[in-house]
């Protein structure tokens, strides 16, 4: 579209066909009219400076506008005025093109780059030409101070020979890198580079996704892949990473180091009595002082090493150290449980168990220095908590054995490899019968008898000792029938119980079940829970024992005297009978505080009105001195060891036909 107008008039001496269009008119109707009287008063006034500009300083000027077709279609168009080249400024010449298409392809691109969340550069050779929002937000930057810049620019110069070697080589790809930010920031990021055609020239577009939570999210599950989630100290994983690194590490230096392995012996009661929450106060805690504890003992060789395995336990890794520097830690280490522990306002004294293993005297991986000096502290709680133990082989023998034990106690339960036992208690003289306690007895394949005190705590471990304490109550209740056949017509069995299944949901309504299915009554049915089991304040306990007792079956506390007995809950439970604790009674008659200790048991139980049994007699000297005492019920050896079923209602016929001598210990009536 091209005309020319009178410099002085502003008056149109010339127009094509096309430009007198644009303002609806034919050719003959622009010639003579002024530029106002073509395009309006108000696009007339919006270009009066371009045109003052012409006149002023003879030179062209470019600009663009919208402007409505007759129509009323809008459509953007680019002017250029060029003034006359001769020395007077007599003519100004106009020419339009019409740029509506490439205004709208780039209103449309314009769009696109702000609504992607992405940032978006384009360059040619390197120079920028435009960005988006999102970009200049991601880098901190201003439109001004990136376009016309070099790309690399914006780029740490650590990265830089990997953007210049995409940028010579022209390749379409994504990739990652990083972006500087304006403050000097390296942020990760991921190029995504293409060809792009714009207003007739090749372009590069780059997408730029900011790469920095994706990282911090991946660092973050690194972390937790590595780190115990509440105290943030290293956990397993990286536990066995640094263990085999020390163990290749003291391998070339034929060096040593140990495994410390350290059990909480409070947490339990600090979850029952104030709560998970307490509990993970109580943890937190005491990561911090062994946190504080290993930073202290930092030597040449290194700084002990802490890990926190789940639950209560804890592993300190001590590098380059011999059995005298293993002994001076763990003196240390056991120092710092010393001093009580702060939860919300609570002061509680915390305590450990702590087991020891070295490398390479008693294992050459990490899991074999773990499992020994897991060993060593269960060890050190059986011999009374709050102390260390070193690990030995004898204690590898006990742990492997227990193992093959563990793995078989199911394959006895399925096959009726348990026998049940019976040991009688009578009265002092023997001749009268007053009940029978039932044992459980293990006759393996391969290793023949064995007791209960080999099989009964690995069960407690794996549960199972609710199905084996179900199959000794059902088995001894059977008894009942047959020894009254016998002649035994108040005959009772007394069956011992654990606490997890004095603890298990149904508990009483599985013994009062039992009953039921052989049509027995609870008479003939007593119970042998320990001093512990019944010192729970859990109102479910109570519940439990009176249920029993309702049911006429009667409760006897184990092993009287060796626990924590309160007597004022003592008292207040349906308790019938004591049970005196062999220990005491196998110093009798000779020592005086045995014998002050059983006579107090007996005016106790005197007192409140329950019987008492004396366990564990042996001697003819025990079974007098309890009778003196006032013992009226005993059991022992010097009566009758514990017997197969069979063997025991043989003993029970003798004793009935009054055949004293046929069923006495004298002639070893009974198996060991």
């Amino acid at each position: 579209m091209l005309a020319c107008f009178d410099a002085a008039s502003k008056r149109c001496v010339f127009a094509n066909q096309r430009y007198a269009q644009l303002g609806g008119l034919t050719v003959d109707q622009a010639v003579g009219k002024t530029f106002t009287e073509i395009i309006g008063t108000e696009a007339a006034t919006r270009i009066q400076p371009m045109v003052d500009r012409v006149q002023s300083e003879k030179i062209a000027v470019t600009y663009t506008r919208s402007t409505l077709t007759p129509n009323g279609v809008e459509r953007w168009i680019e002017v250029s005025l060029i003034p006359s080249s001769s020395p007077e400024l007599d003519r100004t010449f106009v020419m339009i093109t019409d740029i509506s298409e490439t205004r709208r392809s780039g209103e449309r691109l314009r769009r696109f780059m702000a609504a992607s969340v992405e940032g978006i550069a384009f360059h040619v050779g390197g120079v920028i030409t435009d960005v988006n929002p999102p970009l200049l937000q991601m880098l901190g930057y201003t439109v001004d101070e990136m376009v016309g810049r070099s790309t690399l620019e914006f780029v740490p110069p650590e990265a830089q020979d990997r953007v210049r070697q995409v940028l010579q080589s022209g390749a379409e790809l994504a990739y990652e890198s990083f972006a500087q930010h304006k403050d000097g920031r390296a942020l990760p990021v991921e190029y995504s580079v293409r060809d792009f055609d714009w207003e007739g020239r090749k372009q590069r577009l780059v997408v730029v996704r900011d790469l920095s939570e994706r990282r911090a999210a991946e660092a973050r599950i690194r972390f937790l892949a590595l780190h115990d989630s509440l105290t943030g100290l290293p956990n397993r994983a990286q536990l066995d990473d640094q263990l085999n690194f020390l163990i290749a590490h003291c391998r070339e230096l034929n060096a040593s180091f140990a495994v410390f392995f350290i059990d909480l012996d409070q947490l339990k009661r600090v979850n029952d009595s104030l709560g998970h929450s307490a509990g993970d106060l109580l943890l937190s805690g005491v990561a911090t002082r062994l946190s504080s504890f290993c930073e202290s003992q930092t030597t040449r060789h290194g700084t002990p090493w802490l890990a926190r395995l789940g639950g209560d336990e804890f592993v300190i890794v001590l590098p380059r150290a011999d059995r005298a520097a293993s002994h001076a830690f763990s003196a240390l280490l056991q120092s710092t449980f010393q001093l009580p522990v702060d939860i919300d306002g609570r002061i509680i004294r915390v305590t450990a168990s702590v087991g020891v293993a070295s490398f390479p005297d008693d294992g050459e991986t990490p899991s074999q220095l773990l499992k020994n000096a897991d060993a060593a502290m269960y060890l050190a709680k059986s011999v009374g908590r709050d102390t260390t133990r070193f690990f030995d082989q004898s204690l590898a023998f006990k742990a492997d054995r227990a193992l093959i034990i563990e793995g078989e106690l199911d394959h006895a339960l399925r096959h009726d490899e348990f026998e049940l036992y019976l040991q009688p208690e009578v009265s002092p003289d023997g001749k009268r019968i007053l009940g029978a306690e039932a044992l459980i007895r293990w006759r393996h394949p391969n290793r023949g008898l064995l007791g209960p005190d080999e099989f009964i705590p690995i069960a407690e471990g794996l549960h199972l000792i609710l199905p084996i304490g179900q199959w000794v109550l059902d088995t001894a209740l059977a008894q009942i029938p047959i020894w009254r056949e016998a002649g035994w017509t108040d005959a009772s069995v007394s069956v011992n119980l654990s606490s997890n299944q004095f603890r298990a949901p149904g508990f009483t309504d599985a013994v009062l079940n039992s009953l039921s299915t052989l049509g027995l009554n609870g008479d003939c049915l007593q119970l042998e829970v320990t001093e512990r089991m019944l010192m729970s304040e859990n109102p479910a306990v109570a519940e439990s024992l009176n249920t029993l007792r309702n049911a006429q079956i009667t409760l006897a506390i184990d092993d009287f005297g060796t626990g924590f007995s309160s007597l004022s809950r003592l008292r207040k439970l349906p308790i019938e009978k004591l049970k005196i604790d062999r220990s005491f009674v196998v110093e009798l008659p000779g020592t005086h505080s045995a014998t002050a200790i059983v006579k107090s048991i007996l005016e106790l139980a005197q007192g409140l009105g329950l019987s008492a049994v004396a366990e564990g007699v042996e001697t003819e000297d025990q079974r007098s001195c309890l009778e003196s005492l006032g013992c009226s019920a005993m059991q022992g050896f010097l009566f009758a060891r514990p017997m197969p079923a069979v063997d025991f209602c043989a003993w029970l016929r003798a004793l009935m036909r009054g055949d004293s001598e046929g069923c006495s210990e004298r002639k070893l009536v009974g198996s060991p």
